[in-house]
């Protein structure tokens, strides 16, 4: 995960950049992003090197292994629809504290979670996103496995990402 000090290089996009980087985060996503034909995106370079980009002011997308991942505010925005999987409440706190996902503690797997895939971590009473993660095995994997680690966690909340869009 990216740190946050401050954003520097920071420029609006033109109409032609955001249509490319959304066609090519929707083909890494294998997802729609749902942005008003008006929104405005943002382009930003933190002090480590990592891109974001931004909406009103809000980090919606960051780079993390050379990839750019949707942010919970992005996903709690509507923005962006990924995979899902499912964790009880007994796992929770140990996610929302940046715990990579156990395979005993996945109660559900979507269809869609494909090996090395981009998924949201959500709670089963709520289903409401606590994490945001890669995934190191496909759906059918991931039912047939009964241990080991199965999504590594790269932003959730109350961390960095997190905070900053709270300011």
């Amino acid at each position: 995960m990216p740190k946050i000090e401050r954003i520097k290089k920071r420029h609006l996009l033109k109409k032609r950049e955001q249509k490319a980087e959304l066609e090519r985060l929707e083909n890494d996503l294998d997802s729609t992003i749902g942005l008003d034909t008006k929104a405005q995106l943002e382009s930003g370079v933190l002090d480590d090197g990592s891109k974001i980009l931004l909406l009103d002011g809000d980090i919606v997308f960051f780079e993390s292994e050379g990839r750019l991942i949707p942010t919970l505010r992005a996903l709690l925005g509507g923005i962006v629809h990924i995979p899902q999987v499912t964790v009880d409440m007994g796992a929770v706190k140990f996610v929302v504290n940046g715990a990579d996902i156990m395979r005993p503690g996945i109660t559900q797997v979507d269809d869609n979670v494909r090996e090395n895939g981009i998924v949201a971590i959500v709670d089963e009473r709520h289903g409401k996103p606590l994490a945001v993660g890669i995934s190191k095995m496909s759906a059918v994997d991931i039912r047939a496995a009964t241990s080991g680690k199965v999504v590594k966690s790269v932003h959730h909340i109350n961390d960095e990402l997190w905070d900053f869009s709270k300011q």
